[in-house]
């Protein structure tokens, strides 16, 4: 190999180490964000449903758990738009529940595909994103994506965090 072969080589390996230590940075700073926003915005709208949820649970003197199931099934019978969109953040509340992941992930993503809604497409897709439940990349950006298709404006704008965290990942997989 020749000397000029030799230096190019090597600044050519330099060069691409640098630009991937930049761009691991960089999707680090693009997931912290993605993860801030999407805690902040998972709590805020969980905080208002739990709030009345235990508002209700007093007021009937049951536990709060026997009027989330109460509630749901209220909310579910009615199957329309408002209150299929309620009922999915009553689904989130329980979410923040101990124990409650699984099942809440559930039942989210059968409220967006079974009865159409995109805000608990939404939901599902940032529930994949955290760390409580199964973390699913792909399925979150199914979720998002089609909340989105809907037009959904938070699922749009977590579309393009989401996209910017985990899509170079993703399209190496």
């Amino acid at each position: 190999m020749s000397r000029f072969s030799l230096r190019y080589s090597l600044a050519l390996a330099l060069g691409l180490a640098v630009q991937a230590g930049w761009g691991a940075s960089a999707q680090a700073d693009d997931c912290s964000r993605f993860a801030a926003a999407r805690d902040s915005y998972l709590g805020q709208t969980s905080d208002g449903m739990t709030a009345a949820l235990e508002q209700m649970a007093r007021q009937r003197q049951i536990p709060v758990d026997a009027a989330a199931f109460y509630w749901g099934g209220t909310l579910l019978q009615a199957d329309d738009r408002a209150s299929l969109a309620s009922l999915a953040q009553l689904t989130l509340a329980t979410y923040q529940w101990q124990g409650h992941w699984e099942r809440a992930e559930h039942a989210m993503t059968r409220i967006a595909d079974e009865h159409g809604s995109r805000v608990a497409a939404l939901y599902a897709g940032l529930m994949f994103t955290d760390n409580r439940g199964a973390r699913d990349p792909y399925r979150a950006r199914a979720y998002l994506a089609e909340s989105a298709r809907g037009g959904n404006r938070d699922a749009a704008a977590f579309l393009d965090m989401h996209d910017a965290c985990s899509g170079h990942r993703m399209a190496l997989n």
